[in-house]
Order: C-alpha cells, then sequence, then structure tokens
C-alpha cells in the first residue's frame, strides 16, 4: 500500500513538473534605470537592486564625506545601495588584489597610481566611460581635468581612472624662525635651491647636545618605500636618469643613482639627516625635532592645527646644480571601477565616481584632499581657491608643473622596497657602489620571478 501511495505521489509530481515547464516564461526583469546625480529620482522602483561595493583605506576625516556622498548617491539613485568598505591603510592595495584574487573584488575602490600596471595586468580594472560625467568621448573627459593629471592612468589608447581622490606633488616645508637663528634667511619662493645648497643649510640647521641630535636639519619617512621613489626619483631624473630602462628593467647602477646616493651618505655623515631621530613627519616638524621636511598640500591644515605658532613656510623642491632639467614629483589616488563588475554595475559605479569627483570643496576643506577635476568655488578656478585658505599654498601648486609620475612597473613593490634597502645601508656608511651592485642583482631576480 505505501509503496503504491509513494509510486501515484511520485507520477503527480513529475506531471505538475511537466507543466510548470510548459508554462509562459515570466518576463526578463528590465535594466535599472540609474538616474543622474543632478536629476534626484523620487518614490519608490520596481527595479531590482544594485549593490556596489566601495573600498577604500582608512583616513578619519574622509569616512564622513564619503558617507555623505554615499547618502546623497543612494538618495537620488533608490535602485543602488553601497557598501562601505574602509580598510586599514597598511598594505591597503594588497588587500585590494588579494580580494579580487578571491572573487571578493570592490567595485569601486581608490588606490595609488603606481598600482595601475598591477592592475592592468590582472585586468581588474575598467577604462572610464565618459557618458556618467555628461560627455560623449574619451578626450572630452580628459579635458574636465588639470592637465597630465590622467597621464598615470593611460594606457593602450584608454584612461582607466573616473578621477582623482587625491592629487599631489612635494615642496620643502622649512622653520622660518630656525633659519633666522641660524643666519640664515628666508628661502626664495620663485626658484628652487640646490641640492648642494640644501645640504648646507640642513647642517647647519642640526642642533646637537654632546652626540646627541636634539634637532635635525632635514627629515622624511626613510623606511616608507613609496617615499624613497618620491624623495629620490625626482633627483635622479634631475641627473638624467631613469629607474626603468625603455627596454623595461631597473638599472640601479647607472651613475645618476650612484650621485645621487653618494649625495645622501653625505647629508647622513654631516649629521644633517638621520634616520633615528625620526618618529612622524609632522609631529616632528612641529614640536621642532626637525627643521625642514618634504610634504605636500595636506601637509598645511595639520600644520596649523598641531602648533599654530610655529613660523613656516614653504620653497620650491630643491634641483641639483648641474640638473639636466627641473623635476618635481607627482602622485595620485584615483578612483578606479571593477572591469570585473557586471554592465549593470559598471554603470551605476562610473556614475558614483561622477558625484565623488565633483565635491571638491568637501575633499578640501574636510579632509585637505586636492583634486584635480576642474571648477570654480566661490567664483574662483579651484587652485585659486585653494591658494586663497593659505598663501603658502602659491609654492606648492608651482612645483606641480614640473612634476612627473612615477616608475612604471608590475614589481613597483618590490623595487621600492629594494630602493629603500639600498638606501638604508648607504645611510649607515656602506660603499655605494657594492650596495648598488647587490639592489641591481635583487631587482633582476625580481624582475624574473
Amino acid at each position: 500500500m505505501k509503496t503504491r501511495v509513494s509510486a501515484t505521489l511520485v507520477l503527480s509530481l513529475i506531471l505538475a513538473l511537466l507543466l510548470s515547464a510548459c508554462a509562459s516564461p515570466a518576463a526578463a526583469p528590465a535594466t535599472p534605470t540609474i538616474g543622474t546625480p543632478s536629476t534626484p529620482t523620487t518614490g519608490t522602483s520596481s527595479a531590482p537592486t544594485i549593490e556596489l561595493l566601495y573600498m577604500t583605506h582608512n583616513h578619519a576625516p574622509s569616512i564622513p564625506v564619503n558617507e555623505a556622498i554615499i547618502a546623497e548617491f543612494e538618495a537620488t539613485h533608490p535602485n543602488v545601495k553601497i557598501i562601505f568598505d574602509n580598510a586599514p591603510h597598511a598594505n591597503f592595495e594588497q588587500k585590494v588584489l588579494t580580494a579580487f584574487a578571491g572573487g571578493q573584488g570592490p567595485d569601486v575602490f581608490w588606490a595609488g597610481d603606481w598600482m595601475v600596471p598591477q592592475f592592468l595586468d590582472s585586468g581588474i580594472i575598467a577604462p572610464v566611460d565618459p557618458t556618467a560625467f555628461g560627455v560623449a568621448t574619451q578626450d572630452e573627459f580628459e579635458a574636465l581635468f588639470e592637465p597630465g593629471s590622467l597621464d598615470a592612468f593611460k594606457a593602450n589608447g584608454k584612461i582607466y581612472t573616473g578621477g582623482i581622490s587625491e592629487y599631489n606633488t612635494f615642496s620643502l616645508i622649512y622653520n622660518v624662525d630656525a633659519l633666522k637663528e641660524a643666519g640664515i634667511k628666508p628661502l626664495p619662493k620663485d626658484r628652487p635651491i640646490t641640492w648642494e645648497e640644501l645640504a648646507d643649510i640642513a647642517t647647519r640647521l642640526t642642533v646637537k647636545e654632546g652626540d646627541v641630535i636634539k634637532r635635525v636639519g632635514l627629515s622624511w619617512p626613510f623606511n616608507v618605500p613609496i617615499w624613497t621613489v618620491l624623495i629620490q626619483e625626482p633627483m635622479l631624473r634631475q641627473k638624467g636618469g631613469e629607474l626603468i630602462t625603455p627596454e623595461g628593467m631597473p638599472d640601479f647602477t647607472q651613475e645618476p643613482m650612484v650621485a645621487v646616493m653618494t649625495y645622501l651618505q653625505k647629508l647622513r655623515q654631516a649629521d644633517a639627516i638621520d634616520p633615528a631621530t625620526y618618529t612622524d613627519l609632522l609631529q616632528d616638524f612641529a614640536n621642532e625635532r626637525s627643521a625642514m621636511i618634504f610634504g605636500g598640500p595636506w601637509a598645511v591644515a595639520p600644520l596649523k592645527t598641531m602648533n599654530p605658532n610655529l613660523n613656516w613656510d614653504i620653497a620650491p623642491l630643491p634641483q641639483f646644480a648641474n640638473a639636466k632639467e627641473r623635476v618635481t614629483t607627482l602622485y595620485a589616488w584615483a578612483w578606479f571601477v571593477s572591469a570585473k563588475s557586471s554592465p549593470e554595475k559598471q554603470k551605476a559605479a562610473w556614475e558614483f565616481v561622477n558625484l565623488l569627483t565633483s565635491k571638491q570643496k568637501e575633499w578640501w576643506e574636510k579632509v585637505g584632499y586636492v583634486q584635480a577635476r576642474k571648477t570654480e568655488i566661490d567664483g574662483k578656478p579651484l587652485r585659486e581657491y585653494y591658494i586663497q585658505t593659505d598663501p603658502r599654498l602659491a609654492t606648492i601648486f608651482a612645483d606641480y608643473a614640473y612634476g612627473k609620475f612615477e616608475f612604471r612597473s608590475t614589481k613597483y613593490f618590490e623595487l621600492s622596497d629594494i630602493w629603500t634597502r639600498a638606501q638604508n645601508r648607504i645611510l649607515t656608511g656602506e660603499d655605494v657602489m657594492s650596495v648598488l651592485r647587490d639592489a641591481q642583482a635583487q631587482a633582476k631576480a625580481a624582475m624574473t620571478d
């Protein structure tokens, strides 16, 4: 009896499934309609929700700005939900790569320009969609930004970013009173001093009690690889060198590199610099433990807060007396969209990036990030607006014109780490050429790994 009932139930189930399969298919979901930030969409919609994962590194002032922009975007795009992942700053780019390798990469994220070769090699970033920015072509999109600011994000005739979240160069920031006490006049703003002059000034500004340095003449984060590149690569280029040869291989033993490293070793031997005294770039300067530092526009607001009474100013980045050309540095954090995301997600993501890049005033006033997308604020072009907040910024902005982005390589992290380790050995007094030969061997191994 049980067998007969079971058979009947099975037959009934099969019949029901067959009837269901023969029924008319349901209509496919409509493609989500993504409104523009300037045209709020009200009411409810039956379109399916698009969920975007937005990933940034942790920088406390940027969190509320990001959250406010997300809320604004979601209010005008009711079918889009943005999940905000604010990851720790340390090794952030590697975390992005790891997330993609595990199939859980973000749809929108920011990262440094030096990551572009690795991102392209991994196939994880999409070329920009100009229509999301209200223009029809890539050339029109590029015209929305400061000339040259997107150069680091170009490859194969395409632009792989929707805009820059933080656009920087380095200039020389110095303690005016420290120079005065040493009998040195304020540094010129209309021309850079030479690295040779800087060496003399930094040596004179170092203050010692016995063998203990109480104030060092010049300082930067010596153990941070990106800082090694940002400080030394302009010096290398001023001498006519490039870390990466036209064949795509690093060259640590070239004469310009030897000259730069020899210069740094002499700075250390004169106690003009001392890695052992370094704790924090801005805090050391604000507390007068260092007399000069390198920094960008991001340094201005924090320094005024850390020590309102400190008398400091800004000079152009130094150049070698025999420089082939005047060169400063450029580096940027930018917004990317994942090539792994669906077309619907990419469309929404680019429109979100359009909104992110249109908040120039908020990024500056609340975070201190310089933007590259052109606009007028309070009736002034963007850079004039920045400078009115602190006239000292004019010197930094003049240095942008001579800036070049960092070297391009899928082995950026390995090479910058090799460079830093070589620098630190040389600063301890090791033979420059021997150290650079070791660095070259390590670089060759890294490139073939």
